[in-house]
């Protein structure tokens, strides 16, 4: 074996060997800020708005009221988790109001953020009777004290604005940022690692805003 020969066998051991040790620190190499990734599940027949969040961030969707978070856990990691609800009826408002158990009220046990389109209420769409209208309105008031927010259709892309961070080390892959799945965020890496270029291409093509961790 001559060494042009021996040269190539090397570089293709030694990159089976980069590939190995990213695919074994993956998990153990990330870590997150205090606010943490968020994953979003989106409940309710809003499909302009889902398609909208959709260009922001990962969404989950097919959630049903009667979805179980067992189901949203073996799907996807354990980053803390935002169910946007955009539509509700008034039956649902009024078993939300009273605690009955649905994907909404798992999502608070889990400590779950939880975010109701105001214009997706179903009672929203009529103006009398006051009196029942102002019973609808209290049973809104009962759910945002379980920590629900209710916001404008318009706000709801506002909650997305603030960038998460994420903080990964050693060699930085398109692979492995496709596999984060890491959108609009910013991505601090160690001071040693190194970025490739197809990673580049996809932090520029994703908005992700890239800084290297100060060296101590």
């Amino acid at each position: 074996m001559d060494t042009q020969d021996l040269i190539e066998v090397l570089a293709r051991e030694v990159l089976k060997e980069i590939a190995k040790r990213e695919n074994q620190s993956l998990s153990e190499n990330i870590k997150h800020s205090p606010e943490k990734s968020i994953i979003t599940a989106f409940l309710g027949n809003d499909e302009v708005l889902k398609d909208e969040l959709k260009k922001e961030t990962s969404v989950v969707d097919n959630i049903k009221l009667d979805s179980t978070w067992e189901e949203i856990e073996k799907n996807e990691n354990k980053n803390k988790k935002r169910l946007v609800v955009s539509t509700l009826g008034i039956n649902d408002l009024i078993d939300l109001s009273q605690g009955k158990k649905s994907i909404i009220t798992e999502f608070l046990f889990n400590e779950g953020e939880v975010l109701l389109v105001e214009e997706g209420l179903e009672y929203k769409k009529y103006t009398k009777p006051a009196a029942l209208i102002s019973l609808y309105d209290e049973y809104v008031k009962k759910v945002q004290e379980f920590g629900i927010k209710v916001v404008k259709r318009t706000e709801v892309k506002n909650t997305f604005d603030a960038k998460e961070k994420l903080y990964l080390k050693g060699l930085v892959t398109e692979s492995r940022l496709r596999k984060l799945g890491l959108k609009n965020q910013i991505l601090e890496v160690d001071a040693k690692s190194k970025v490739t270029s197809l990673a580049m291409d996809y932090i520029k093509e994703n908005s992700i805003e890239l800084c290297y961790e100060r060296g101590q």
